[in-house]
């Protein structure tokens, strides 16, 4: 199993090179379904932001902010959380979750 993430995450490394946000965001999502982690919804939205897809981002970086508050990161989520705020002021769930 550590192959392959080593492997796919050299993959997303390179269409991150070569400004391939979809390949990137492709293999992402591969290696999402592999580790759960976090700071992967995070690059995507990244990407996402990249391709000028704002609202596919802020979705992104709101369900990065759920997983760091899952496993107890809150003081990440809340950054997820004022990115979101950053990028749409009127974003009321952001906006009521950063209020709790």
């Amino acid at each position: 199993m550590a192959v392959i993430k080593t492997i796919i995450a050299e993959n997303v490394q390179e269409h991150l090179e070569k400004s391939d946000w979809n390949a990137a965001i492709a293999e992402m999502e591969k290696l999402y379904a592999i580790d759960r982690d976090p700071l992967i919804r995070v690059r995507i939205g990244d990407a996402r932001l990249k391709l000028d897809r704002k609202r596919a981002a802020i979705r992104e970086y709101l369900r990065a902010a759920e997983l760091f508050a899952e496993k107890g990161f809150v003081a990440k989520a809340l950054a997820q959380y004022s990115l979101v705020l950053r990028l749409d002021a009127s974003n009321t769930y952001a906006r009521k979750k950063m209020a709790l």
